[in-house]
Order: C-alpha cells, then structure tokens, then sequence
C-alpha cells in the first residue's frame, strides 16, 4: 500500500540530510507539492559543482506520477558551456512562475505502491551522470 505524500516528505528530508541536502515541500495552489533538494552535489563534468533540484508532486501523488524536473543554477551547462540534451532555459515551474532549467524527462513505468519521491530523484540521478 502507498504511504502518504507527508510521510514521504518526511521520510525523504531525513534521507536527504544524511547526504547534507535540505528539502523543502510546498503545497502549491492545485493541490500538488513542489519538492526542492538544496544543496545537491552535480556529478563530475557540469558546469556548477553543485545545484537546486526541482520537481512536482501531482496532486494524486503517489497515484499519479512526476513528470519532467528543474535545477537552479538557471542555464545548467557541462563540458564548457554546452546546453544538455532536452532542456530549455524558458520553461518556468508550473505554478511558481520559477526560472531554472527545465529537464523533459519521463518515466517509462511508475508503481505508486513501490515508487516514492526517493526514486523519483533516482532517475534524476541517472539523467544527470553522465552529463549529456
């Protein structure tokens, strides 16, 4: 069974803080949460050693999956300067009206009785190393 979306923001905060990284949850006007992991240290190869990691929490989460995310540094380069592959400068967080880059990435497969905001930033993980 799908533990709530509280309990998963609590469980994912003490998570994150054992790697040195604060969350913060807010509850946006729809209902959905937006998820921040401050403090996130960027594989060998970006631009920036470290960065803001961004993402949505439908409202039906864990029901319903996330979709896409944003780092802050806004323009998040690696290799010198070079614009990773489906990003885009311009694509402000639904909502919020934040600037950051906008990642188009999304899930093959979601079970909300074994998927959590924990692997969600997983697969964030996994598109950001290697830098591409």
């Amino acid at each position: 069974m799908a533990i709530t979306i509280d309990e998963q923001i609590r469980l994912f905060k003490e998570e994150r803080a054992r790697f040195g990284q604060r969350v913060d949850a807010r509850r946006l006007p729809s209902g959905a949460f937006l998820i921040e992991v401050a403090d996130y240290e960027l594989p060998k190869g970006w631009d920036s050693e470290r960065a803001t990691i961004l993402f949505i929490a439908p409202p039906a989460f864990p029901a319903a999956q996330p979709d896409c995310f944003w780092v802050e540094p806004v323009a998040l380069r690696f290799g010198g300067g070079r614009t990773p592959q489906n990003t885009n400068d311009q694509n402000p967080i639904p909502e919020v009206a934040r600037a950051a880059t906008w990642f188009s990435w999304h899930l093959q497969s979601w079970d909300p009785n074994r998927h959590t905001l924990s692997s969600y930033l997983k697969v964030i993980e996994q598109r950001l190393d290697p830098p591409r």
